[in-house]
């Protein structure tokens, strides 16, 4: 379990670019825990907890990570959309939400689903498992929208040019302190904002996979068969 929260923690961190962001991100996946718990023995009234609940932190922290991959992209590319939104944190957030939110909505939403429809299991274990897991893939959800738009605009206007400690301000070459004027990181309007393994998606394997279309659809129907026909 450690070590999945470290690898989860650093790719955080290498995604976000961001050691403040990588922390909300793994507490915000602590915090469902306490909330599901409450809900499931409160509420529902679902006493049992065993180790499958345990294993539930393994799936709600790569349901956890995705949503957030996905509200921190849509945030980043709200910055390049249009000129006039820019320095507009409303409308760069209502531009997040409407880009990412619904991939995030239909991603948990069939998830839970798929753990609810545990509770017609005739073992006990099973049923609370998927009540406890049902419940914990929406509330991590609520969380990560509640918690991370916040997050998101308060690191950008105090702890975006702060050095790790957050009380130190990051200096270029020359000494002076970054900012948003001089970032030698930023990306100005008009130039490509996508990171390379979204170009490489959009360019390299985007063109491969029409060249090869028809490989790979013939191939697919010979897998398949062989499936069929070796299952046992």
């Amino acid at each position: 379990m450690v070590v999945s929260i470290i690898f989860v923690f650093s790719w955080f961190k290498l995604h976000l670019k961001s050691s403040v962001l990588a922390i909300i991100g793994v507490s915000i996946i602590f915090l469902s825990f306490p909330f599901t718990a409450f809900i499931v023995s409160a509420i529902f009234r679902v006493a049992y907890f065993g180790y499958l609940q345990v294993i539930a932190i393994f799936l709600v922290m790569g349901i956890a990570a995705d949503d957030i991959f996905v509200f921190a992209d849509a945030w980043k590319q709200s910055e390049h959309v249009a000129p006039e939104i820019i320095n507009d944190k409303r409308r760069r957030l209502a531009y997040s939400f409407r880009r990412g939110v619904r991939a995030m909505t239909v991603t948990s939403a069939t998830t839970c689903v798929a753990f609810y429809s545990n509770l017609v299991s005739p073992l006990m274990p099973i049923r609370a498992f998927g009540i406890f897991a049902g419940t914990l893939i929406p509330i991590n959800f609520l969380l990560v929208i509640i918690m991370m738009p916040p997050a998101v605009i308060y690191y950008e206007e105090h702890l975006k040019h702060k050095a790790f400690c957050c009380c130190c301000d990051k200096k270029n070459e020359n000494g002076d302190m970054i900012t948003d004027e001089n970032d030698p990181w930023k990306v100005e309007q008009g130039q490509d904002s996508h990171s390379r393994i979204e170009n490489w998606f959009e360019k390299t394997w985007n063109t491969s996979v029409e060249k090869t279309r028809y490989v790979i659809a013939a191939l697919s129907i010979i897998w398949f068969v062989l499936t069929c026909i070796l299952a046992p």
